[in-house]
């Protein structure tokens, strides 16, 4: 009976009309650029698509923190802990599109806040803040993949950089995909790092770099 089940099973697929398996549409390279200066990658169109549009599109809730440097600077990121996306395995860190009036809001509404190395603070946002993180287009993704994307890798899969840009300490170089809105940080010790913006957005990208 089992040996005709799976006969049965093989016979359907290979019939005319039979479903074939969906294209991968969620890799790292697979970047849509849109008309408006935007991109869409990962099934997330940047500027455009809710944190909780995203965590229904990979079917995963994040972690979402607001972070402060002494300095000034607070972002609002979603973390997203072991995602599988088209077969690869990886991390993924959103960016939400807050503003500075609503990030310093949202950082003195904050349930609790816990001191980093370097002076940094990581701030758990109120249950109000949550939901509105959650309704907030995400502006910026990066990507931590699992696997190792060596330099050939990289070359084949998002072919030759616009430039490169080596760090102070020179054990990572910066291969900038300006036309894709992509930085990818190729490291010797490291796991590689992209990160990705509207390419209409590269700018403020690339300006800390040089």
């Amino acid at each position: 009976m089992l040996l005709f089940s799976i006969a049965a099973v093989v016979i359907g697929l290979l019939l005319p009309g039979a479903p074939k398996p969906e294209p991968p549409r969620h890799l790292p390279w697979q970047i849509k650029v849109l008309p408006s200066g935007s991109s869409r990658v990962f099934g997330v169109t940047l500027g455009e698509t809710t944190l909780g549009q995203m965590e229904a599109q990979i079917k995963k809730e994040a972690e979402v923190s607001l972070f402060a440097a002494d300095k000034g600077r607070k972002v609002v990121e979603a973390y997203f802990h072991n995602v599988m996306l088209d077969g690869l395995k990886a991390k993924l860190v959103a960016t939400l599109g807050f503003d500075k009036e609503q990030l310093q809001a949202i950082f003195d509404r904050g349930a609790r806040i816990a001191t980093l190395a370097q002076g940094k603070r990581k701030v758990t946002l109120s249950d109000p803040d949550l939901a509105l993180a959650r309704n907030t287009p995400v502006v910026a993704i990066t990507y931590l993949p699992a696997i190792d994307l060596d330099e050939q890798t990289v070359q084949r899969r998002f072919g030759p950089p616009a430039e490169k840009i080596p760090e102070k300490a020179g054990k990572v170089v910066h291969w900038l995909y300006p036309d894709k809105g992509l930085d990818i940080a190729i490291g010797k010790e490291s796991k590689e790092v992209l990160q990705y913006v509207p390419p209409g957005e590269f700018g403020r990208l690339v300006e800390p770099l040089r």
